[in-house]
């Protein structure tokens, strides 16, 4: 099945953070990253306590993993990664939000899906779009790309081109 990750950081050196969560999650048993979105500069969020500008980005990917295991998985990486959850909205060495597995709802204590601030938060929804132009929320069946923009400050993309597939390695564009 296919499903969408948040990934994010405000703390230490950003961008190599992130991409090796990324490398990290294609080593997992039971995932293939299939795409990699541009890394987006975003501003902490309205009523939290981060000081420091995020990173934000997002993968699809392919998995035989439940969405539990998945949610573990991601847990898993960022408590390797130093994350410590003191603050709510706090910065952070990493953060990974299981956004959307693909045909799935959820409504647990520990996990929704879909994650409920994809249409609420730009620099969710804008990395998602460039991984998975034609993901449906599952609750309603309609594109997320026909909702219009989400709230917020704009990020600023910088880094890989959008959609740019994984392979393992160094990236492609292909």
């Amino acid at each position: 099945m296919r499903a969408a990750i948040a990934l994010g950081s405000s703390l230490g050196p950003r961008r190599r953070i992130l991409e090796r969560a990324v490398q990290q999650l294609a080593a997992t048993p039971g995932i293939r990253v299939e795409r990699v979105s541009r890394w987006w500069r975003t501003p902490p969020m309205r009523g939290g306590t981060a000081r420091g500008w995020f990173l934000n980005g997002a993968v699809r990917i392919e998995t035989s993993l439940s969405p539990d295991e998945l949610l573990h998985r991601c847990v898993a990486l960022e408590a390797a990664s130093g994350r410590r959850r003191a603050r709510h909205w706090g910065d952070r060495t990493l953060d990974l939000d299981l956004l959307h597995v693909e045909g799935v709802t959820a409504d647990g204590p520990h996990l929704v899906l879909p994650h409920p601030g994809i249409a609420k938060r730009r620099f969710v929804l804008l990395p998602l779009l460039e991984v998975w132009p034609d993901a449906r929320d599952p609750r309603t069946g309609k594109r997320w790309a026909d909702g219009g923009e989400a709230p917020g400050p704009r990020p600023v993309a910088c880094g890989v081109q959008q959609g740019t597939r994984w392979t393992r390695g160094p990236r492609t564009d292909s």
